[in-house]
């Protein structure tokens, strides 16, 4: 069992939350009964071409552009774990045009880590949810561990490792386990779903974060600790990192991410037009085939779960003596 350090830690203050009524809108408190959406929409996605983020994006931007009648672009702004992406985002109009599509992991725990997350949930607004990540640490197949305890028993022995990371977010587990457990551990970035994939497979790295996109590859990587408060409907036998003693497990979910201030009539649009993806069969298929599990969520209910892990998280990273950046 870690035992965390304690240290004081600042709760950051949440911003107000902006009410938007429609008929105080300017100009745009007729765009819903204008036809929003008039023109193609830009879907910025924080990671590179290949990852699991990338594949249910272009498949939401797919679904999207059908129930909305124009081009749904996407355009992938990968770095710092989303948080370029995210950072575009907010120098955007918040017409509708331009959205994120990303783990709500970058704002409900990335302010916490990195100094440039300068944002708390009320910076944003929020459409909705559609599937959720099967986050994890994997490794090859023939790894000679399959558990925590076994793969630090292994790393004690094998100092100066090297861990693949996703993003910020993903560094706090192997930082947090090489210093409760004294290891030397090397953490190199990795841009998206498919660079780690490629890291493992190409046994450039013994261990990784993973969105869940290794499990896809069956026969050649595994998972030995899920790091969601959850077991993975697809390694239904593999332990929770909290099960394994390490308190930090924290879940996050695809997430349509708008600039502060969208109106709601827009946000109503997007999350409607989300929800088609729940029956529309090439989308299943595609999540199926990368056990990716769809839990749609509308506008309200991804506004309260951004809001509820981001005060869940702020009790781990507490617990786990870390300030906020």
């Amino acid at each position: 069992m870690i035992d965390f350090p304690k240290r004081r830690i600042m709760t950051a203050a949440l911003a107000a939350t902006v009410a938007f009524a429609v008929g105080a809108l300017a100009p745009g408190a007729g765009w819903a009964e204008d036809g929003y959406p008039t023109r193609p929409i830009t879907m910025l996605i924080g990671y590179a071409a290949g990852g699991q983020t990338d594949l249910v994006g272009r498949g939401a931007a797919r679904v999207l552009s059908q129930e909305l009648g124009v081009p749904v672009n996407v355009v992938n702004r990968p770095g710092s774990g989303g948080l370029v992406a995210t950072q575009a985002l907010q120098r955007t109009q918040p017409d509708g045009y331009t959205i994120l599509f990303q783990g709500h992991s970058v704002v409900n725990a990335d302010p916490f880590l990195v100094a440039q997350a300068d944002f708390v949930p009320d910076d944003f607004e929020y459409a909705g949810m559609i599937t959720a990540f099967q986050l994890g640490l994997a490794t090859q197949r023939d790894a000679p561990y399959d558990t925590l305890a076994e793969f630090v028993e292994w790393a004690r022995e094998n100092p100066g490792f090297v861990y693949g990371s996703l993003g910020p977010g993903a560094r706090l587990y192997m930082e947090a386990i090489a210093e409760a457990e004294g290891l030397q551990a090397n953490i190199i970035p990795l841009q998206g779903g498919g660079d780690m994939v490629n890291a493992l497979l190409g046994r450039q790295v013994v261990l990784a974060y993973s969105g869940g996109l290794h499990y896809r590859y069956p026969d050649e990587l595994k998972t030995i600790a899920t790091t969601t408060t959850y077991r993975h409907p697809s390694a239904p036998d593999v332990e929770t990192i909290n099960e394994q003693g390490y308190p930090l497990g924290m879940d996050t979910r695809t997430t349509l991410i708008l600039p502060r201030g969208t109106p709601r009539p827009i946000l109503e649009r997007l999350s409607n037009a989300l929800a088609a993806a729940q029956t529309d069969e090439e989308f299943l298929r595609m999540t199926a085939s990368a056990d990716i599990p769809v839990m749609y969520l509308d506008l309200d209910q991804a506004a309260e779960e951004v809001h509820q892990s981001y005060e869940t998280n702020l009790a781990i990273f507490a617990a786990a003596g870390i300030e906020p950046r």
